[in-house]
């Protein structure tokens, strides 16, 4: 069963381009080198409020994933510009509109 990390989070406004433009060589990365990796997307929540929405092959490879991101250059560039984490969570998918697959929690 697929995991979501749903990471809650604030910007510097003087920050926010620099994230942004550090984005995309971060999911290259993630792609290339934490297994379990399936998608990442960011969500703007607010003037300097984001949302990660990560997806991972299981609960097991995002717990693992956390701390191997730390050893991910790509990755700590986009982290070193996080002013605060406000929350960090994970959950099993329980249902997913886009799957033939029926999924039961």
């Amino acid at each position: 069963m697929t995991a979501i990390e749903l990471a809650r989070f604030t910007v510097r406004q003087q920050d926010i381009d620099t994230m942004l433009a550090r984005r995309p060589a971060m999911a290259d990365a993630l792609r290339e080198r934490i297994p379990g990796f399936i998608d990442l997307r960011l969500v703007r929540l607010d003037e300097h409020t984001w949302l990660d929405i990560v997806e991972w092959t299981d609960r097991p490879a995002a717990e693992v994933a956390q701390a191997a991101v730390m050893q991910v250059p790509e990755c700590t560039a986009v982290f070193e510009l996080i002013d605060q984490v406000v929350s960090m969570e994970h959950g099993a998918v329980a249902f997913h509109a886009g799957s033939a697959e029926t999924v039961r929690a």
